[in-house]
Formats: structure tokens, C-alpha cells, sequence
């Protein structure tokens, strides 16, 4: 699994166990997942969702507004729930039928809209934001429609599309 994810998608996997840590959780859901892809905020995943016009800080808010503190004592190594497994499975599967050969943020983005459960998919849901919709403003990025640039660590190879 690692060696298809960009390194933008691992340090959103990373980003997101730091995050359920930090929340005083010894697993990693959905929420945390989408909450590492409002946090990096130099990836495609958060790029498209401020084109789409939602707010990174707006998700943050959203998803905390659900969860409760956790006490569970920190493993030293925090495992995907149901939900969080479903995603990043609906992530490559997105990969797949885009015929591409990697799983970036955008990919894991749209694994989370495409979740059925979880407080991921549920925020996604309430801010409008659904998988026809990333799958467009992805093609508006890689059409060169949008101003972007080359950076390193999302995407095919070395660089991929970023927007400004």
C-alpha cells in the first residue's frame, strides 16, 4: 500500500494519526484523516476545496463540533477504524478507475466523500461537497484551466499540479 501513496498521501496518514493523538484517541477515523488534509494545506485535496469554496478552518470547526475529548491510552503505533479503512480502500479504488498508477490527497479525498459512514463523509456531505464535484475540479487542474505550479511530493513521480 505505501509504495502506491504519493508522499503528500503519507504525510496526510501520518498528519492524521498525529491528530487522533493529539485528540486523545488511539485510532485513526475518518474524521482525523480529513482533518490532516485541511491541515496540509499545500496538497491537491485542500486546494480543491477551497475551490470548491470551503473553508480548511470552517472542516476543523465542523469536525470538533462532533467529537468528544478521547482518554484512551496511546499505543505506539494507532490503527485505521472501519470507516478510515473504507476510505483510504475507496481512495485506491478512485486511483484505479482514474488509471493512475499512485493515490494522492485528491484520491483520498474523494475516498472519504465516497465513505458511507463516518464524520467525514458526514461534514463533506454538509459543507456540499460530493465526489462529482472533486472529480471535476481535478479535471480543471490537470486541464492547466487553473494557475498552478510544479511542486514535489504529490503526485506521479517526483512533482505534480498544485494550484496557487
Amino acid at each position: 500500500m505505501w509504495k502506491q501513496l504519493t508522499q503528500k498521501a503519507r504525510k496526510a496518514i501520518f498528519l492524521a494519526q498525529e491528530e487522533a493523538g493529539r485528540l486523545g484517541y488511539n485510532h485513526v477515523g475518518s474524521e482525523h484523516l480529513l482533518l490532516a488534509l485541511a491541515r496540509e494545506e499545500d496538497c491537491v485535496a485542500a486546494r480543491i476545496l477551497e475551490r470548491l469554496g470551503v473553508d480548511l478552518g470552517t472542516i476543523r470547526v465542523e469536525i470538533m463540533g462532533q467529537l468528544s475529548r478521547g482518554s484512551e491510552p496511546l499505543g505506539e503505533e494507532i490503527q485505521l477504524t472501519a470507516e478510515a479503512k473504507e476510505a483510504v480502500d475507496l481512495a485506491f479504488d478512485e486511483g484505479k478507475q482514474m488509471n493512475d498508477e499512485w493515490v494522492g490527497t485528491e484520491h483520498l479525498l474523494m475516498g472519504l466523500a465516497r465513505g458511507t459512514k463516518g464524520v467525514a463523509s458526514q461534514v463533506l456531505n454538509s459543507l456540499g461537497v460530493d465526489v462529482s464535484q472533486i472529480h471535476s475540479q481535478l479535471r480543471n487542474l490537470q486541464g492547466g484551466t487553473l494557475p498552478f505550479q510544479r511542486v514535489e511530493g504529490d503526485g506521479p513521480g517526483p512533482t505534480s499540479v498544485s494550484v496557487n
